[in-house]
């Protein structure tokens, strides 16, 4: 299937956000996703831009990207019964409640959430997590060579020379005043 960010689904709507009127823009698989924007235009082109953003990045890391959700069909009313425990019916009430909404939008958004989460950005930033993981050991790999010798200054009147061991970080130090002639090797 060819990549088309435009077959994904998108949301672009009014919203007060602050005192505000902005179009606010969301992705369905990356609930990540957001923009704000004066105009429909503005909003629907940072998501187009988002997403692509986020595909280019996918495949740097040589990382699966998700696919657009399937097209509603009639196989699909899009009504679930759903039977909870009155110990978390409360709570999701309650929270609805606080965030001034219907218990129904509240299980919607989380459940997109959750899927977008499984499906979406949470792939994508775990690859990019591991990616940005084996740049830092590298890192340190070069770092810890090229801290082979480590002069200090110590309240002593001879130089003093440390040279890290083989061993990694913090372990062990070679103690030979024989490689610098008048230097003392401090452990």
């Amino acid at each position: 299937m060819k990549f088309d960010p435009e077959s994904y689904s998108i949301t672009i709507r009014k919203e007060d956000c602050d005192g505000e009127i902005l179009y606010v823009g969301r992705v369905a698989e990356f609930p990540n996703i957001s923009s704000f924007e004066e105009t429909y235009e503005a909003a629907h082109a940072l998501v187009i831009d988002s997403i692509i953003t986020l595909k280019k990045i996918a495949n740097e890391a040589n990382a699966e990207f998700p696919l657009p959700y399937p097209a509603p069909s009639d196989e699909f009313s899009g009504r679930v019964t759903l039977r909870l425990p009155r110990s978390l019916h409360a709570k999701v009430s309650m929270i609805a409640t606080q965030e001034d909404i219907s218990v129904n939008q509240y299980l919607v958004a989380a459940i997109a959430t959750h899927v977008g989460e499984v499906d979406g950005i949470g792939r994508v930033v775990s690859e990019a997590g591991i990616l940005l993981g084996q740049i830092v050991t590298d890192a340190m790999t070069k770092a810890r060579a090229w801290r082979a010798a480590t002069f200090m200054i110590c309240n002593t009147s001879t130089p003093v020379v440390s040279t890290p061991s083989v061993e990694l970080y913090g372990q062990r130090y070679l103690r030979s005043p024989a490689l610098i002639s008048g230097a003392t090797f401090y452990d």
